[in-house]
């Protein structure tokens, strides 16, 4: 039912009022202030990935479209700046000519650490390091054609020849067919095959000069291992002449495992020279062709290679506060599937001697004096005790030292017009005649 009393309105509500009564004024209420909205909290960027150690980073610089302004271009427009380039250290190409043409002078300018206990300095060529301290890798490789070294990428030798001095047109001996027997034999004695007997494969036992390894072993007293891949070098030549001369010995069947046997000794440091005669060229060269372009020949060489830079690493590995001559060579050439014929490509082959002496140079040597496979013997013996140790009387001489002087050539090209009769035995015991290369 309806009364005379106005019905309560809802506080904060709005209503009609009948025309006939009165409003009521209520009270305005105070403006409520709204709680304020708290910020979003931003999700937490990813941290940058680092880039590379010594790789530049890139930082860009946004414009207001979002664009970066410090793009590395390659062609600088008005728009970005020209970057600048790093200040490079690009020397004279006379300085560096300069600077190559005469290496070991470079190293001894460069301060390197030298050895302890020696008499060796930068100024002094003729020094003598204690004997105690030097050491000899003596490296043979039956068959290894002069021009093969010198168009095969070959690390281990090109590792050499940076450390001393080399020759890729020696000469073998010149009074005997390039064969194994003379070659071998006048790079341990170095004399001409007249003069040692050895003058075919068949007469070893015929040598009568002394090896370089009974002569470093009767003057030093040091201590020698022989590794070989041709077991007469060691049977009929080197224990014939004194089955005492060698600590060690080992017969391989294959130069991987001969390699491996010198390794071992040069990494127990028990040998001051050790010997090592890898004969897979050779077999390579008999079976089709010696030949750099013949594929089976050059990878057998490269990997004789291979095999002589694990003997290098162990050199390296073992040589601290020691004087090292390393010496490669080899006792023939050859062309075809033989190596017998009078010519450059069987009586050409490298030479290489290289070491952390003083006394020894590093690079080439003059086209008209190569050296010789008889120059293995002198040049030993002069680096283990200097000119008084190398015996009289040789026709090799001294490779590769800064303190001897080499004969001149001249006596060496005379021999191109002497002539000699000798007996060959792969031709029937027929005398042939023989022109005699320098």
């Amino acid at each position: 039912e309806p009364t005379d009393q106005p019905t309560p309105l809802p506080t904060n509500e709005s209503t009609t009022l009948s025309p006939t009564t009165q409003p009521t004024t209520a009270p305005t209420p105070a403006p409520t202030t709204p709680a304020p909205t708290p910020a979003p909290t931003p999700a937490p960027s990813p941290a940058p990935t680092p880039a590379p150690t010594g790789v530049p980073t890139y930082q860009p610089t946004k414009t207001p479209t979002g664009q970066p302004t410090n793009a590395p271009t390659l062609f600088p427009t008005t728009d970005q700046p020209t970057a600048v380039l790093p200040v490079c250290s690009t020397p004279e190409l006379t300085s560096l000519e300069s600077l190559t043409s005469d290496r070991r002078t470079t190293y001894q300018n460069a301060s390197l650490p030298t050895i302890t206990g020696g008499t060796s300095t930068a100024s002094q060529t003729s020094c003598q390091t204690t004997l105690s301290k030097q050491k000899v890798l003596m490296i043979g490789v039956d068959g290894l054609r002069a021009d093969v070294v010198g168009m095969t990428p070959l690390p281990a030798i090109y590792r050499l020849q940076a450390m001393g001095t080399y020759s890729f047109w020696a000469n073998v001996q010149s009074t005997a067919t390039a064969m194994s027997g003379p070659g071998w034999s006048s790079m341990f004695t170095g004399v001409e095959p007249s003069q040692h007997l050895v003058d075919n494969n068949g007469d070893l036992r015929d040598l009568a000069y002394p090896t370089v390894f009974k002569l470093v072993k009767d003057t030093f007293g040091l201590k020698i291992a022989a590794s070989v891949s041709w077991s007469p070098l060691v049977n009929d030549i080197i224990n014939y002449e004194d089955g005492s001369t060698l600590e060690a010995s080992f017969l391989a069947s294959n130069d991987d495992d001969m390699a491996a046997k010198a390794e071992e000794w040069i990494r127990s440091e028990q040998y001051d020279f050790v010997f090592v005669d890898f004969d897979g060229p050779d077999a390579a060269g008999h079976s089709t062709g010696f030949d750099g372009y013949a594929e089976i020949y050059q990878n057998r060489v490269r990997e004789t290679d291979a095999l002589v830079g694990k003997l290098l690493d162990a050199v390296l590995a073992t040589s601290s506060g020691e004087e090292w001559l390393i010496v490669l060579t080899s006792d023939h050439g050859g062309k075809g599937t033989s190596h017998g014929a009078e010519d450059a490509y069987n009586r050409k082959i490298p030479f290489l001697v290289a070491s952390n002496s003083p006394r020894v140079n590093v690079g080439t040597v003059p086209f008209d004096d190569p050296g010789s496979q008889m120059d293995v013997l002198p040049t030993i013996m002069h680096f283990l005790g200097g000119p008084s140790a190398v015996p009289p009387g040789l026709d090799g001489q001294v490779f590769g030292f800064s303190d001897y002087t080499r004969a001149h050539p001249h006596r060496l090209r005379q021999l191109v017009f002497r002539t000699q009769a000798i007996v060959d035995v792969n031709h029937r015991n027929k005398p042939i005649i023989v022109v005699l290369y320098p």
